[in-house]
């Protein structure tokens, strides 16, 4: 069996990772891997840092640069690309891929090469609007795009229930349907240097844009601070919101109490080095931050909304909130802050729940069970 991963790259996040763990696994299972890279000219740096990452895991892999990515440059040269290599199945990620992928098929080409897709989450403007309301999704150049990407598309499925329930209530056609492959990772040894500190710590990781949902955090972080006037707020991430951000904590006058670390390369310290991991999105596909944090035997405190509700068990590995409730969101972290037990109790479940289910051995073996039932159809 020949497959081919293909996406848009312009850095390593959540979709780059799951490469990353997930094609070695495969083929240790005896499935041919090779990737395809598409990229901006304005996103080379970024391609560059993956790139380094697939050859470090001796990943086979291929390039393409373009300068914008709706492009019937692009198509051509896709074409091209596959007069040139054979697969049994190409794997596309994110909306742009899907689109190439549909337009190859709509030109008459990959009639003999099945083409399926992930679901990682939709567009991230879109998304954070329309997340509890999908049936009202905007008729958008993006909405338009799906569409027609997955009316022409042999399989898909989505990366959490809750994803696949988003689109299912969208009025996107998913004439095959959607399945559910849940991620599923393979940690490391963690970095168990403990700093030494008489203060509680709460940590938010992650790229610091809207959709995360820092601001609700400090919006309602005095009150925290109220029942606890030594506690530490650690942001670890930078993105387009940091502005805002050192704005609002100047403003509100939280400089003692809230830390920028900016970007950083590891960010097991901080889970180690933290008594509560909160992970405060409008919006997910099924949020990495979490196991992360579980891996540490850390508990989460998260919105209910797509991806975190189905990987935080409310009461056992931490809290769901109600969406966008920051009031209740800080009640959460002062109630579990002031229980050591509750804290020890949560992180030790979470660790057992990431052991027992979200591991990159289930996700590779329901992955190649979904490649051959597709190649036997």
């Amino acid at each position: 069996m020949k497959v081919l991963f293909i996406q848009n790259i312009e850095g390593i996040a959540g979709s780059e990772k799951y490469f990353l763990q997930l094609i070695p696994e495969l083929e240790k299972r005896g499935v041919e891997v090779e990737f395809l890279s598409v990229y901006l000219h304005s996103h080379k740096e970024g391609y560059q840092q993956f790139q380094a990452l697939l050859d470090e895991k001796g990943i086979r892999s291929y390039a393409l640069s373009t300068k914008k990515y709706p492009s019937p440059k692009l198509i051509f040269k896709l074409k091209t690309f596959f007069k040139e290599h054979q697969y049994d199945i190409v794997h596309s990620h994110l909306i742009y891929a899907d689109f190439w992928m549909a337009s190859l098929r709509k030109m008459g080409w990959m009639k003999h090469t099945k083409l399926i897709s992930t679901l990682h989450g939709y567009q991230e403007k879109i998304y954070v609007d329309y997340c509890l309301k999908p049936e009202e999704l905007p008729k958008n150049l993006y909405y338009r795009i799906a569409k027609f990407s997955y009316a022409k598309l042999d399989h898909v499925y989505a990366c959490s229930h809750g994803l696949k329930e988003f689109y299912s209530k969208s009025s996107i056609q998913f004439p095959q349907g959607i399945d559910v492959i849940q991620h599923g990772f393979d940690y490391p040894d963690v970095d168990t240097r403990e700093e030494p500190r008489d203060r509680k710590i709460v940590t938010i990781i992650g790229r610091v844009i809207p959709r995360k949902g820092h601001v609700l955090v400090l919006e309602q972080f005095q009150k925290v601070m109220d029942q606890f006037p030594d506690v530490l707020l650690r942001i670890v991430g930078d993105g387009s919101d940091l502005a805002l951000l050192k704005q609002m904590v100047k403003q509100k006058g939280l400089e003692k109490n809230v830390e920028f670390t900016g970007f950083q390369s590891n960010v097991h310290y901080y889970y180690q080095n933290s008594d509560v991991v909160l992970v405060p999105s409008y919006a997910e596909g099924l949020p990495l931050v979490i196991f992360e944090a579980y891996n540490h035997s850390k508990p989460v405190i998260a919105f209910e909304t797509i991806g975190p509700a189905e990987a935080v068990e409310d009461g056992r590995t931490g809290y769901l909130v109600p969406p966008f409730q920051a009031e209740v969101f800080a009640d959460k972290i002062i109630q579990l802050l002031k229980d050591e037990v509750a804290i020890e109790r949560y992180g030790k479940r979470a660790k057992e729940l990431l052991e027992s289910h979200f591991t990159i051995q289930r996700m590779t073996d329901e992955t190649l069970e979904y490649y051959q039932k597709i190649l036997k159809k």
